[in-house]
């Protein structure tokens, strides 16, 4: 603002002059007051060019303090979320037949128990294995029933097989478990998964025997099988585990083969 009242000083007394030698004196210096004129507008447009360029970075950063705060309320709902997800572990789960426990590190075991199901020799019932606790919570207000539908445990029907011959009679475990994939598929006649998916186990496909009255699903029990806690070789049937093998004509023999049973995985896919 110095220029600015240098050249106003200046103008206003060469006005209040009115001597012939002033305004010469004046007149001499036109170019110069038109200078000074045009240095002063410039100059205060400059400084309201200045104050706006203050303005809009005050107005950017407030809006950049605004956007930091956003960005930092987004991380902590991330951080939320992924600590909810870390404790309810989206994934999949499943029924490892035969053993007791899981068969990865990675995987969770949901509880343990024993394998049970309708009767071999009863033509009504269920016609599922179920994977019943070790720990189980009985219901006490219905303790009786006009009619009703047993339940009984599984047993090994291994007799001269050349696997799981050991395991004859004696009642069958299991364990259900949870993985964090987000698919688990049973495949039988497979002893590894295919590309893209992870094995969990394999064994051998088994289920209730074909002249029985009472049907079963196929399930795959572990290759590795063991018998239930407190298990023992009595022959008190039940919920019975045969294995199973293909049966030529509409299943072409080869590529399968009436003398061989058949195996089976549990495979999982992220």
């Amino acid at each position: 603002m110095t220029m600015a009242l240098i050249s106003l000083m200046f103008i206003v007394l060469c006005l209040s002059d009115v001597s012939e030698t002033t305004e010469s004196a004046c007149s001499s210096f036109n170019y110069e007051e038109k200078l000074l004129e045009k240095m002063v507008r410039n100059e205060l447009k400059m400084e309201q060019a200045l104050k706006r360029i203050d303005d809009v970075e005050g107005l950017m950063l407030r809006q950049n303090r605004t956007i930091q705060g956003a960005i930092g309320t987004l991380r902590e709902i991330e951080a939320r979320l992924d600590s909810k997800l870390s404790i309810t572990s989206i994934g999949a789960s499943y029924i490892r037949w035969g053993r007791s426990s899981c068969p990865h590190s990675n995987n969770s075991l949901v509880y343990h128990g024993f394998a049970a199901g309708t009767a071999y020799s009863s033509s009504g019932g269920a016609a599922d294995y179920q994977c019943i606790p070790a720990e189980p919570e009985l219901e006490t207000v219905v303790t009786r029933a006009a009619y009703i539908s047993n339940i009984y445990g599984s047993e090994y029907e291994t007799h001269g097989a050349t696997a799981l011959s050991s395991l004859v009679e004696h009642e069958v475990p299991c364990a259900a478990c949870f993985t964090n994939a987000t698919t688990t598929i049973m495949i039988p006649a497979r002893k590894t998964c295919y590309s893209g998916w992870k094995l969990e186990y394999r064994g051998f496909l088994m289920t209730e025997r074909d002249i029985h009255a009472n049907n079963k699903q196929y399930v795959c029990v572990d290759k590795d099988a063991e018998s239930a806690q407190g298990s023992t070789p009595a022959d008190t049937n039940g919920a019975l585990f045969h294995l199973v093998f293909p049966t030529c004509g509409t299943l072409k023999c080869p590529p399968y083969n009436s003398a061989s049973a058949l195996a089976c995985v549990v495979c999982s896919k992220i």
